[in-house]
């Protein structure tokens, strides 16, 4: 428990030891700035005769790290200070100055330097989104292309359907035709000896006749 407070009371400690040694009026939090121009830092209130130094940094606020020294021993009762951007500072939308020197600082928002041609820093946020943008968007127009291909064979299954359809009705015709048609006796039936029979016994009767004929003829 006591070690607790100890480490307690030396963050404290450290904290109200902290003297924000100006508060800065210039530039704000999304201030632009052009490499190889000028930048103009302002500031009021300070709390110290001469600022140690001001530091351009790079980062996020809690962890920024030393770029470049701007300028050092500058007196802060002048309230401003103007620094030659150099050309080839690398573009960024992360920038902040510190003025001062640990544990007696005081910070700027962040801020843009973009490239001399006056071009915007590439953002990988950015190019992520839109690489996520374009992937969402690639995904539907395949479904959709997809989707347009499976009613362009319906069509085809209906004409093949209806083809073969069509092909089965003439054969359906042709057999209720031939089942409604009279059945045509053919030359080998059973009627031909029927008439043969017929004429034997004619042939038989003449010949009776006859033979009566005859006999009547010759009794007399």
């Amino acid at each position: 428990m006591k070690s607790i407070f100890a480490v307690l009371a030396l963050a404290v400690s450290i904290v109200s030891a902290q003297v924000n040694i100006v508060s800065i009026t210039s530039p704000l939090t999304g201030t632009v700035y052009t490499a190889g121009k000028t930048a103009t830092i302002t500031w009021i209130d300070e709390k110290v005769d001469t600022i140690s130094q001001i530091v351009l940094a790079k980062g996020p606020p809690t962890t920024l790290q030393f770029v470049a020294t701007v300028a050092q021993n500058v007196d802060a009762h002048s309230r401003s200070y103007t620094w030659n951007i150099p050309s080839d500072v690398q573009p960024g939308s992360d920038y902040a100055f510190e003025l001062g020197t640990s544990p007696n600082l005081s910070f700027t928002g962040h801020f843009t330097i973009q490239a001399a041609d006056g071009s915007a820093p590439a953002s990988s946020s950015g190019s992520s989104d839109n690489s996520a943008s374009a992937s969402s968007s690639a995904a539907p127009s395949a479904a959709s292309s997809s989707s347009a291909q499976v009613p362009s064979q319906q069509p085809d299954n209906q004409n093949q359907n209806q083809n073969q359809n069509q092909n089965q009705t003439p054969n359906q015709n042709q057999a209720a035709s031939i089942s409604n048609s009279p059945a045509v006796p053919s030359s080998s039936s059973s009627p031909a000896p029927q008439n043969n029979a017929g004429l034997k016994t004619t042939a038989n009767a003449v010949g009776a006749l006859m033979v009566a004929g005859v006999a009547a003829a010759a009794m007399l």
